[in-house]
This record gives C-alpha cells, structure tokens and sequence, in this order.
C-alpha cells in the first residue's frame, strides 16, 4: 500500500491516539483536539482515521456498532464488556504470537490479528449480583 505524506492534523491525530489508553470513538478525539486545530472538523478526524487503520498505524474496531482507535500497535489483545461497552487493553503476546504461528497457509503469510475477547467485566458483573 502506497504511504502518504503525514499531514499536521493527522500527526497530531495519531500522537493524541498513542498518547491515551482509552480506545476513544472519533468524537472523542476531535473534542480532545479542536481546542489546538480549530479548523480541523468531524469528517476530516474521521477521514484520517480511516487512512490511520488503512495504512497500519493504528487499530479500529467496533463495539456496539461505534468504531474505536487504538494507537498501540504493540502485539495486545482487546477485552469488551458486553453490557456497558468497555474496553480494557490485555498484554499477553504469547497469545497473539504462537496464533500467528500456528497459521499455516500456502498461499498466505499472516503479519498481524486482532483478537477482540468478550465477555462482563468486574462492575458489570458486580451490579447484576446484587
């Protein structure tokens, strides 16, 4: 895939995605941003998201139909509560890893996967016992 040039408003898209562990939606992101880039509007946060996970420098996935971006590319696995929607980060590389390995295709070499793990978490599972 050919690279484009990193525009000003899509570095500091990315710098503010790698700087947060939150997994924000696109309208997170432009209300953290539009104080500094006032210019910049909606669609072109979500147009340089798409070109983000399109190239590889960051992660989108959807939970309850809302995607999310995550700028830690480092081999991790994502857990989703089915109740409320939150995502935790999970760093267990021997999991994404020895998957990548176990992979055998002919015609094709894996690079990267995204495991997404759901489930309940703590709170959620908390709130329904009592």
């Amino acid at each position: 895939m050919k690279k484009t040039r990193m525009t000003s408003q899509r570095s500091k898209i990315l710098e503010y995605l790698r700087s947060v562990k939150t997994h924000p939606t696109a309208e997170m992101i432009y209300s953290a941003l539009k104080k500094d880039l006032p210019s910049m509007t909606l669609a072109t946060v979500y147009r340089n998201l798409n070109h983000l996970a399109k190239q590889g420098e960051i992660n989108k996935f959807d939970v309850n139909c809302v995607s999310h971006f995550d700028g830690d590319m480092s081999f991790h696995q994502h857990c989703i509560c089915c109740e409320c929607g939150k995502v935790k980060d999970v760093f267990e590389k021997e999991i994404t890893s020895n998957t990548l390995k176990k992979i055998k295709l002919h015609d094709f070499e894996p690079k990267s996967l995204n495991i997404i793990i759901y489930g309940k978490c703590k709170q959620c599972k908390t709130s329904h016992k009592e």
